[in-house]
């Protein structure tokens, strides 16, 4: 018997990696509902950079064969992320938000395990994880606008065009919206009315996806429907939060998302997204005050204040979602006054996640 050391020391191995656990009565629970003795006592010592399997061997002592079959559930399971790189196949433990906020919701099912988890989940995270992970300035999605509503496209950059980006990618595929998937099967959240069938994955990660069951391989031309339907029905596109190596393009309500959720509740949080390069512009001379872009903006920016539309920049993300249905085509996207700075590849946010929570770099394994 591995006794309850096993999860203790999983926790502390996690906790040395980017995201902190914050001790919270749910903890436990869930750390048990989602993960045997056997499995926590292996990913307590499973590498968080990526390592071939011949690295593993030789850390864990087991013959490469033997290793690779014991990891093949975990893989499935979405502990343990499996990519074919240029020169070999890696694999490194996921993270948190990964194998609790990601992974599960992906394959939108709402049997009797989901239904016990998703409730702690939700609690977890709105009163301890998510306190923690949305104080720091990096963010794990940032807004990428509606191509349509920016005004002057000559200043798009190619990681700012999600036109530009989907034409160049090759593997695509769709899972359902864990967070919208986690409040719909939580008897004490209120369901939402959006479709939660289009969150979308590119590149090695939607290979990884498909291969292990977790969403559907798609078209490139299924991608693009997606993306419109969402537009139009007042979704945010939250891309990867770099500027290369980009995989994810999730489609966010204020309601569900776990980056925008807060600040609909805590209205003195800091922003769920990193702000596009874009704000709005309003063009007063053909405004016609019809209130339509007040009632489509996620984050409440803009407001009808006796027939005058009253704009917060502030609370402005740039995502176009007020823009792109306006009756008047009074409302563009122009360029911010100064360009954010965002991390240029998975590996670059990584560590800059890992400096702005004080981890010691030479240290983390």
């Amino acid at each position: 018997m591995l006794g309850e050391k096993a999860y203790d020391d999983l926790v502390d191995h996690i906790r040395n990696w980017i995201f902190g656990l914050p001790d919270a009565e749910e903890l436990m629970p869930l750390i048990k509902m989602r993960f045997t003795q056997e499995e926590a006592w292996f990913l307590s010592r499973f590498p968080h950079w990526p390592a071939t399997l011949e690295q593993l061997s030789q850390g864990y002592g087991i013959a490469p064969d033997k290793l690779s079959k014991m990891m093949e559930a975990m893989i499935r399971k979405g502990f343990i992320y499996r990519v074919e790189g240029r020169t070999a196949v890696r694999y490194s433990f996921t993270d948190p938000v990964f194998f609790f906020y990601r992974m599960p919701g992906w394959k939108g099912e709402a049997n009797k395990w989901d239904v016990q988890i998703s409730p702690l989940l939700n609690r977890y995270f709105s009163d301890h994880l998510g306190v923690d992970f949305r104080s720091y300035p990096t963010k794990g999605l940032r807004t990428i606008p509606i191509a349509a509503t920016i005004k002057d496209t000559r200043q798009v950059m190619p990681y700012e065009d999600v036109l530009q980006f989907v034409d160049k990618q090759s593997s695509f595929a769709v899972t359902t919206c864990a967070c919208r998937h986690r409040k719909n099967v939580d008897p004490d959240s209120i369901s939402c009315k959006h479709e939660s069938r289009n969150c979308l994955h590119f590149g090695s990660l939607a290979e990884y996806i498909v291969q292990n069951e977790m969403g559907t391989k798609i078209l490139r031309e299924q991608t693009l429907e997606i993306l419109e339907a969402a537009a139009d029905a007042g979704l945010i596109h939250g891309i990867s939060n770099t500027t290369s190596d980009m995989d994810t393009i999730c489609n966010c309500c204020p309601c569900c998302c776990v980056f925008l959720e807060p600040l609909k509740v805590v209205p003195s949080s800091t922003r769920g997204h990193q702000p596009s390069n874009y704000i709005l512009e309003i063009n007063r001379d053909t405004c016609q005050a019809c209130g339509l872009c007040a009632e489509r903006c996620p984050m409440d920016a803009i407001k009808l204040v006796e027939e005058v539309l009253a704009f917060d920049p502030e609370k402005c993300l740039g995502c176009g979602v007020c823009a792109h249905k306006c009756p008047t085509g009074s409302l563009s996207l122009k360029r911010r006054e100064a360009d954010q700075e965002y991390p240029r590849t998975m590996g670059d946010i990584g560590r800059r996640y890992l400096i702005e929570r004080g981890r010691d770099l030479s240290k983390v394994r």
